[in-house]
């Protein structure tokens, strides 16, 4: 009988760890594939499903484990440990998630200027059947994201539009992000809307993202939008990229104010040398006295 038990509290501890090391192995499976096109976004709930659950096993199975050599003592201690903290840590987007879908609302496209959002030119045409539609906010729409994402506004820096365009560019090519619109932008433009494609973080989820920037003669006003093509709920992620955006534009911005160097004026050129003075007059010889001796006499 106590052979039994050793026997399975080993069998549950060996498969609580199997299970936890396979889930994290498809998690990051699904992840690798994702990114590379390997595997649909739209089929993505069903495979993380599928990761869930085992990891739900394994963590059911180290609960058997626990008891058992709680009641009964007998080795795998350390196994078991690994195990658990293995599922914890593959259901930990999932328990992420979870407290976003019922802490945030269910948005998929936010801007910092909800009344005149940037324009999605290029993004909604290529939307198909299955992505979320690009759509107007509506007055609930626009207070709701007021509500629950405040800190999503708009920029105004004192740059002209062209150096603001290039740290944009910038800030979009150290992100990875892969930019739609047409790369050339005209010299005399006064209002510039660059259109990107972006990724969710740990999965790589398609967002188009539209950044606007307006000429303000003597300064650029920027605006941002991002939209999830999939799901009715971003859990929070668009708003979160827009506002990790714009504080690094501000940082790099403020840097090209601060430290781009500017042209040093001419030095004063150098005084006129003066005029040699005229040497002075060389003394006059003393006359000579009259010889009074020759004079003839009165």
């Amino acid at each position: 009988m106590d052979e039994y038990l050793e026997r399975r509290v080993s069998n549950a501890t060996v498969w609580s760890r199997r299970l936890a090391i396979f889930s994290a192995v498809v998690l990051l499976t699904a992840g690798v594939a994702h990114r590379i096109g390997f595997v649909a976004t739209p089929d993505m709930p069903a495979v993380l499903g599928v990761v869930g659950a085992i990891a739900i096993l394994a963590l059911a199975f180290a609960v058997r484990a626990v008891f058992l050599f709680w009641d009964h003592g007998g080795k795998g201690g350390g196994t078991l440990v690994f195990a658990i903290l293995v599922a914890l840590l593959v259901l930990t987007p999932f328990f992420i998630t979870a407290y976003r879908g019922f802490t945030l609302p269910m948005m998929n496209d936010i801007s910092t200027d909800p009344d005149d959002p940037p324009e999605f030119a290029i993004a909604a045409a290529r939307r198909t059947a299955g992505m979320n539609a690009v759509e107007p906010f509506t007055p609930e729409r626009r207070k709701l994201q007021h509500d629950s994402y405040p800190a999503a506004t708009g920029r105004r820096y004192e740059a002209p539009i062209g150096q603001v365009a290039d740290v944009v560019s910038e800030v979009i090519e150290r992100r990875g992000w892969t930019v739609v619109s047409p790369a050339e932008i005209p010299a005399d433009a006064t209002e510039i809307t660059i259109e990107a494609q972006a990724g969710s973080f740990l999965f790589g989820f398609p967002v188009d993202v539209a950044i606007r920037l307006i000429d303000e003669d003597t300064s650029t006003y920027v605006d941002m939008r991002s939209a999830s093509r999939y799901w009715p709920h971003d859990f929070g992620d668009n708003a979160a990229r827009i506002e990790s955006f714009l504080a690094e534009l501000d940082t790099e911005v403020a840097y090209l104010t601060v430290v781009t160097p500017v042209e040093p004026p001419e030095p004063p050129p150098p005084p006129p040398e003066p005029a040699e003075a005229a040497p002075p007059p060389e003394p006059a010889e003393p006359a000579e006295p009259l010889d009074r001796s020759e004079d003839p006499p009165d």
